[in-house]
This record gives C-alpha cells, structure tokens and sequence, in this order.
C-alpha cells in the first residue's frame, strides 16, 4: 500500500505539468454562442502549442495572435471586412495553414495587409493559404526565421499598379524562406528590403510591375522562380552577394533581369526570352555572369553607366533583335579567361577544332549592324561574300565604336 502511495505521489506532478504544459486541439466553427468554440475567444483562451482547426465558414477579423499556436482550416475564411489587417501574427512560431485569408483595408502606407508579421514572431510559417483582396498580402517586418510556403496570393487587379500593396513584403527580416509562392496582380510579386541569408526559391509571379524587387539586401538566394508577364522579371538594386540561379523570365515588358548597383553577384543558369532587354547592367561591377540563355529578346544584355569588371562567360545570346547595345567610353572586353559566350551571329571559323573561334566577335561588327537592320541576312552567314565584306570592315577602325568584344567566342558543335 505504501509503494503505491509513493507511486502515485511521482506521477500526480508529473501528469498535472504534462496537463498544463502538453497541446490541446480544438475545433472551432463559425458563428457559434458558444464562447469556447469563437476563435477570437479560442485564441485568447489558447496555450503555446494548441492546435486550432477551423471548420468550414467565415470567421470575421482582425484577429491578433499572441499565442504559438497552430491554425489548421478545413474550408476557413478569415475575413477582414475592408479594415486594417486581418490577421497579425505577435508570438514565435505560429502555423497558419490552409485558410483563405480576404479584404483587408486599403491603407498601403499603414500597411494594411492579410498577414502582418511583426518582429517577435520569429520562426513563424504561412503554408498553403489563399490571400484575396488585400493592400498587402503578407508583410514580414524584422522577423528572423519565417517560412513562407505554397501561399497564392492574388491582388486587387481593378485598381492601378501604383495604388496596389506588394504581394509579399519583407523588410529588414534575417533567414528566411520563401518558397513555391503565386503571386498576380500585385504591386510587386516580392519585394526584399534590406533582408538578409535568406532564400528566395521556386515562386511564380504574373501581371505585376516587378516580379522579385531587391533593394539594399545582401547574401540572399533567387533560385527556380519564373517571372513572366511583368513589366520586369528580376530587378537586383543596391544589393551585392546574392545568388541567382536558374530562373525563368519570359514576355516581361522592359526587362528580364534588371542589376542596378549590384557587385559580387553570381548569376548563373537563369533563362530569359522575349523581354524588352534580356539583361540590363546599370553601373554594376564584379559580378559573375555565366551560363544563361539570352534568347529572342529586344535587345538581349543593355550594358550601361559604369558596368564593368565582370566576368561574362558562357553564356548563349541568339536570337535577340540587337544583341548588345552597349554604351562606354572604350570597348569591354569579354572571354578573356579563355572562354567566352555563344553568340547566334557570330561569323568566324574554328579550324583547330578547340571550341573556341578563332579570331574575337565584335558585337558592333559589320555582321552584326547587317543583322540587326536586315533579319534575313542570316541566310548569307559564313557565306564567302559576307566573310570578305567582315575582312574589309576590320581594316577601317576609325569608322568603329566603343563596343564589346569577345577574345573568344564559343563555337556551336550541335543543335542549338
């Protein structure tokens, strides 16, 4: 009897802190009297680690957490009503998932937003939510370790650009990850303000002004996003040590990956096709531009103001109505290391075989002038006439400009 008593005074304390400190979950539904199952009672009421399950209706905001919970919906809407932001996430670690999150209030310098993330909320995760008709979708202010996953947020399409919230907004924000996003119809799809190590990865943006807008952040990573229809895909400004890798701009109106200030950069694998410039240098230094497809664009790379000092290489240029349009005081040298880029009009010969053409490409060439002003003149390419009338353009360099010249252009071996 005594043992037992013993037992049981170890495991009274041990269950009572276990029923104190242990998750509950909770299913909460709409319009109910009952103050238990309202969500804004349940979330005053609920402890670190509670699990809420919203069922299917409309539950009206604003709703401000300040609890590590987690809110799962099963058909949920959370609804701002047309005032300030629906929801505002206080406490680290909270879970929204799954919820269509809809009408916050029109103040984009307030901001008002879905999803305001304020700067205790380290660690917090948006997964696989709806965000409609917002000012701003999601806004993480200052906030460490936020992940944000598989969200589709679409803004208030009938009103102009300009008056429109970015679809996800991060400022001053440290670690994050942003991955798998839709963003449309916003202002810009997502806009990264002095944030630092943080990943950018896999996200889609449509119909916005920029698709992903760098501004003073630095060690960050864009890898896998596709920008398309924009007015520009990827604009990089004030921003150095980020990694942009193998992305997809396609149709979008000015430019496909837009560098302004940037330096020590590695941009590498990006696609871009069909942009009003493919890329568009504005006094950026140092970086590293390699192994990209610069294809069908107005103007494939617009180097301007100042850029110099990169490492141009690899990279395929083909197809562009102008290829280069380049503007300096002397010409820029280009596949200096041996290697250079592949360029669709490139007109020489490689007769030892090693890849490389055997004399430079110089991208404001008689080839490339007749090009650009008469597109079928590719026919007449390594033709005999075509390659006398080069020779004869090169022995006459006071009729030349500061251009770019590659010391050693690739050579196609096969389709493409």
């Amino acid at each position: 009897m005594l043992f037992r008593i013993d037992i049981l005074a170890f495991l009274l304390p041990c269950l009572l802190l276990a029923s104190a400190t242990g998750a509950g979950t909770l299913s909460v539904n709409p319009g109910a009297d009952d103050g238990a199952t309202n969500l804004a009672r349940a979330l005053k009421a609920a402890a670190d680690g509670d699990v809420l399950i919203l069922g299917e209706g409309v539950y009206p905001g604003p709703l401000h957490i300040v609890r590590s919970v987690i809110l799962r919906g099963e058909g949920a809407v959370i609804d701002g009503g047309g005032r300030g932001t629906p929801v505002t996430i206080a406490a680290p670690g909270v879970r929204i998932e799954g919820i269509m999150i809809r009408n916050s209030g029109d103040d984009i310098s307030g901001p008002d937003a879905c999803v305001y993330i304020e700067p205790s909320a380290t660690g917090s995760v948006l997964k696989g939510n709806r965000l409609e008709e917002c000012a701003f979708g999601i806004w993480v202010h200052e906030a460490r370790d936020v992940h944000l996953i598989d969200n589709r947020i679409f803004g208030r399409k009938n009103i102009r650009p300009t008056d429109r919230g970015n679809g996800i907004h991060l400022f001053n924000a440290e670690n994050l990850v942003v991955r798998g996003n839709t963003v449309i119809d916003a202002r810009d799809g997502i806009y990264v303000s002095a944030t630092e190590k943080s990943l950018i990865d896999s996200n889609i943006t449509d119909g916005v002004r920029f698709g992903i807008h760098y501004m003073y952040s630095y060690h960050n990573t864009i890898r896998g996003n596709q920008a398309n229809r924009n007015k520009v895909g990827i604009a990089l400004m004030e921003s150095r040590n980020l990694l942009v890798d193998a992305n997809r701009a396609i149709g979008n109106r000015r430019n496909g990956i837009l560098f302004r200030d940037v330096q020590f950069s590695d941009i590498r694998n990006n696609h871009l096709e069909d942009n009003g410039n493919g890329m568009f240098f504005f006094s950026s230094t140092d970086n590293v531009i390699v192994d990209n497809a610069i294809v069908n664009n107005e103007i494939g790379l617009k180097v301007w103001a100042g850029t110099r000092r990169n490492r141009i290489e690899g990279n395929l240029i083909r197809g562009n109505r102008e290829q280069v349009f380049f503007v300096g005081a002397e010409d820029q040298a280009w596949g200096t290391g041996g290697r250079g880029n592949r360029w669709g009009d490139y007109l020489g010969w490689d007769q030892d075989d090693d890849g490389i053409g055997d004399r430079p490409h110089r991208v404001d060439s008689f080839t490339a002038a007749l090009l650009y002003r008469f597109p079928s003149s590719a026919l007449l390419l390594r033709s005999p006439a075509l390659e006398m009338l080069s020779h004869l353009a090169e022995r006459l360099p006071m009729l030349r400009k500061p251009t770019v010249v590659d010391h050693a252009p690739i050579v196609a071996k096969g389709p493409g």
